[in-house]
């Protein structure tokens, strides 16, 4: 194999490689169209500022070991 041969094969490579993602290459296309979704506004509003809220919390209990408990 001549050497101008091994770089046509590593052009012709190359080449393929820059085209198998050829939907992304000229650009993004933007999101998918969702059909779940077509037809609705995405929502856009402000977070609260509030405080956050406590949630009652506890320690976790140990497990209960019953194996060999009734010997």
């Amino acid at each position: 194999m001549t050497m101008g041969q091994r770089i046509g094969q590593i052009g012709c490579f190359l080449l393929l490689l820059l085209f198998s993602g050829c939907k992304g290459m000229f650009g993004p296309l933007g999101l998918p169209a969702d059909p779940l979704f077509a037809n609705r506004k995405p929502v856009e509003s402000k977070a609260n500022a509030r405080p956050p809220i406590a949630t009652p919390e506890r320690e976790p209990r140990p497990p209960v070991q019953t194996f060999g408990a009734g010997r």
